[in-house]
């Protein structure tokens, strides 16, 4: 597994670094992710893109044909192709992923997604980024949702870091305590 990530984050790093160059890495990162997307959308007909099984040249033609429509800028193209040739078509969501964080992390901007249990107001939600951005020095951008078996509170995500304020893991630390205790 960290091999794959390893592999993930060096195509990532390499596509950024020409997308600095060219001043095109925005652009980038959003037909990886809506490239990904769709191809994510078209669930097993995508995996034979990746799938061994299928002869190389049937999956090229399919590729090309998808990357004919797709109407992306060359530079991208031809990176979801050398990702075919190397076999890592299966990879391309996740590049996807790391490619537009690595970004975010050049602009300054870290994402973050906000789960509670019940409706917050902008105001709230406003709270919480900012507060979000004090604790991390740097902008960021919120997504929210909710969840209602979170009981009461609140989680936030922000990348790898989790911070979880919600009922149902105070609950959960509450019961793991107890056990502990027999």
């Amino acid at each position: 597994m960290k091999k794959n990530k390893t592999v993930v984050n060096r195509y990532a790093r390499a596509l950024l670094g020409l997308g600095l160059a060219d001043g095109q890495y925005d652009l980038y990162g959003r037909e990886l992710k809506e490239l990904a997307g769709a191809l994510a959308s078209l669930g097993e007909e995508a995996k034979a893109l990746a799938s061994p099984s299928y002869p190389s040249g049937i999956r090229r033609k399919m590729l090309d044909l998808i990357l004919s429509r797709a109407n992306l800028s060359p530079l991208v193209t031809n990176f979801v192709k050398l990702l075919m040739d190397k076999g890592h078509m299966e990879r391309l969501g996740e590049m996807a992923v790391a490619y537009n964080a690595l970004a975010d992390a050049e602009k300054g901007l870290l994402q973050a997604r906000l789960t509670s249990a019940s409706h917050l107001s902008e105001a709230e939600i406003e709270a919480v980024r900012t507060s979000l951005s004090r604790f991390s020095g740097r902008q960021v951008e919120l997504t929210f949702d909710q969840d209602p078996g979170l009981i009461g509170g609140v989680v936030a995500r922000l990348g790898d870091l989790v911070i979880d304020g919600s009922v149902r893991a105070q609950f959960g630390r509450l019961v793991a305590n107890l056990d502990h205790l027999h």
